[in-house]
């Protein structure tokens, strides 16, 4: 799909560089890789597990450095009969400076996903229905639900470590989203999102799957990262990108499994319906303009309810019409490209045993509505806010 987005949003497309010859590379890199998988699907699983392991060799290079640096500077000054002193000042160097890259990493901490909290008192809808979901795919506990003024529904895990081992849950639910769908299909694309990281079943693949969000962390915040940290910040920055194109046949996959993960919960028309509207509200928000960056706050607070929330409304309005089929059209007639991690329309409604496409045209209130109550007007101004000061 041609449009462009967050890169938490729900399609996770790549953070690709603004630089010719890394789009040209990766670019090559990503229909290469792609044609491999399909040729030689076991060959480029195997590939792409070992390409996953080499961040997890970056973090731990420099702790490495500091005992062989520590073990060539003893065989220097004792071991050896005579003592090289350009010898003893080498390893001596690159025991410092590895020390203090390895004290940069174990400090480094990522951000977490940045949002207005839901809590339970406030939201008890929702954190419930998170629950019961939770506990019928025996996933991993969510630590936080956050709200973003982006369409987007993400399950995003922030590392509490130097290596990504045990993480933080944040559950990221966009208000245009939430605001677009109706209960039933918001309970849906929870359910596959939360099924999918059960990892019961595709726990290979949503491993991958997961560090293709982790792995750009430790460059995003490398500027703040305090001196010493650069080196770590200049392999991410190189590796990050490298491994979300060549995972990208592996997202695909791992997509597809959590619509299958909804199915559980849902059945296959349902589920249908759920994905076709989440796609078709996406293409529609996508191709309208934002608020533009450099314009002063009050008119751009404006604009954002107006424009934003106003094309909300509209396109509701437009599901119960016959817009509906025109917008359908238009997403199936997008062919899938190489940078698309979540598959088309059709392949995914192939894997859900359909050649037909169903949305349910008469629902009378949003998800929004239910789960999110009263303290709507307060999300969407604190939303608007966030965007004035970005």
């Amino acid at each position: 799909m041609q449009s462009s987005i967050t890169a938490h949003s729900v399609w996770k497309r790549i953070a690709i560089p603004k630089v010719a010859w890394s789009k040209s590379i990766l670019g090559f890199l990503g229909t290469h890789c792609q044609s491999f998988s399909e040729s030689r699907p076991r060959a480029y699983l195997l590939c792409a597990v070992i390409l996953g392991l080499v961040g997890f060799a970056g973090l731990l290079l420099f702790p490495c450095l500091v005992l062989i640096s520590a073990h060539g500077l003893y065989d220097a000054l004792f071991i050896k009969q005579i003592i090289a002193w350009n010898h003893v000042l080498a390893w001596l160097a690159l025991c410092m400076f590895s020390m203090l890259v390895s004290y940069r990493i174990y400090w480094y901490r990522p951000a977490l996903p940045a949002g207005s909290v839901l809590t339970r008192d406030a939201f008890p809808l929702l954190h419930q229905l998170v629950e019961d979901q939770l506990g019928h795919y025996c996933s991993a506990r969510v630590d936080c639900i956050v709200v973003t003024d982006e369409f987007e529904l993400d399950l995003l895990k922030t590392p509490v470590w130097a290596l990504p081992i045990w993480s933080t849950n944040t559950l990221v639910i966009g208000l245009p989203l939430i605001h677009c769908l109706s209960p039933s299909q918001f309970q849906c694309v929870l359910a596959r999102r939360l099924g999918q990281f059960s990892k019961r079943y595709n726990w290979l693949e949503n491993w991958m799957y997961q560090l293709r969000e982790i792995w750009p962390q430790y460059y995003a915040r490398a500027q703040k990262g305090g001196f010493g940290y650069q080196p770590v910040g200049w392999f991410f920055m190189v590796y990050a990108p490298v491994y979300k194109v060549v995972t990208i046949p592996v997202a695909r996959l791992d997509e597809l499994a959590a619509d299958k993960y909804a199915m559980e919960l849902f059945n296959d028309e349902d589920v249908l319906d759920a994905i076709t509207t989440q796609q078709m509200c996406f293409t529609y928000l996508a191709g309208k303009p934002r608020p533009v960056p450099n314009q002063a706050a009050v008119h751009r607070e404006r604009a954002f309810r107006e424009m934003y929330f106003g094309m909300i409304a509209e396109l509701r309005s437009g599901l119960q019409g016959e817009k509906h089929a025109k917008w359908l059209a238009k997403i199936l007639s997008v062919e899938e490209q190489w940078d698309d991690v979540v598959p088309s329309l059709a392949r995914r409604a192939e894997s859900l045993g359909h050649t037909q496409y169903r949305i349910v045209t008469n629902a009378s209130e949003s998800a929004a509505c239910v789960y999110l109550g009263a303290a709507i007007d307060n999300l969407r101004e604190s939303a608007a806010g966030r965007n004035v000061q970005d």
